[in-house]
């Protein structure tokens, strides 16, 4: 395999980068016209048959019966109807770069799940001193003891859904092997909008305002660049690059996210809100520094 030349590495980790960055600030906008279940739902109704395509074009095929893929089904019911669903809920009631801050605890999570698990590496004395920092830092961004009953929910569903996608991810450990990662993803995210979409339909709400042109702008973003482009790219990444290396990401997306809430919705940035956020980032270094040791 021919070896890709610097730029193209380095553009594939700015799309990572950038475009997941700025998701949060698409779902914000999305929700002004949208239920958050069904705009969840409908961004990977479109983004499904994308990738289908992208795996045709990259000759990946779906081999075997359907009940060969229900493990992979499965996750993506985690994956997307699970986290991603209460990330777009959450995102009702708190700020876009607030719930990226958040989500950017999810290595913490991934470190504390693993060694319950047998056949995963244990921490070592600076991984359980990241974690710590981290989730320290966590508490301090939610502040209990300031958020109203309702932001705080929607905090403790973000976190909570931090362990749950950690826990999936840990899951896809065991059958990565059996299926190629394009093909997956693709399954996880078709299973995951039916599962969305079948809530949104219980529930009875699909629009909750006026569609706008810049409501249907965040759907296009999310579905095109959020979920193909981004995962191209994340794919293709990992084809050359360590996981550890690429899910340096983690400390730029949360950064992204937080500039784009400020500058183009006005959301609050803080001391607190950024002395928070660069504890949390010093524990997810001390993770990913063990977990690149190990």
């Amino acid at each position: 395999m021919r070896e890709p030349s610097p730029l193209s590495l380095g553009l594939a980790f700015t799309a990572i980068s950038v475009v997941w960055g700025s998701t949060y600030l698409a779902i914000k906008v999305g929700l002004e016209s949208f239920d958050p279940f069904f705009y969840v739902g409908l961004r990977y109704l479109l983004a499904t048959p994308l990738m289908a395509a992208y795996c045709a074009w990259q000759g990946v095929r779906f081999p075997g019966p359907v009940r060969r893929w229900l493990p992979v089904f499965g996750v993506g019911v985690l994956f997307i109807g699970v986290c991603n669903g209460a990330v777009f809920w959450s995102e009702t009631r708190l700020d876009s770069g607030y719930t990226a801050l958040l989500i950017s605890v999810s290595p913490l999570s991934t470190a504390l799940l693993s060694p319950l698990l047998p056949g995963e590496r244990g921490l070592g004395r600076g991984g359980w001193l990241g974690i710590v920092i981290g989730f320290a830092g966590t508490v301090w961004l939610v502040a209990p003891w300031h958020a109203g009953r309702f932001e705080l929910v929607a905090a403790v569903v973000v976190v909570l859904s931090t362990l749950v996608w950690a826990a999936a991810a840990l899951w896809v450990r065991r059958i990565r092997l059996d299926f190629d990662p394009l093909a997956m993803t693709t399954a996880q995210m078709g299973a995951g909008a039916v599962v969305l979409l079948a809530l949104a339909a219980v529930r009875g709400e699909a629009l909750v305002g006026p569609v706008t042109p810049r409501a249907v702008a965040g759907l296009v973003f999310l579905a095109v660049f959020g979920s193909c482009v981004a995962f191209g790219a994340y794919f293709f990444l990992l084809r050359h690059w360590s996981a550890t290396r690429v899910s340096t990401c983690a400390y730029i997306n949360p950064v992204v996210a937080l500039a784009l809430g400020a500058i183009l919705l006005g959301e609050a940035v803080t001391p607190s809100l950024v002395a928070a956020t660069a504890v949390i980032l010093v524990g997810v270094a001390l993770v990913l520094r063990e977990q690149h040791s190990g």
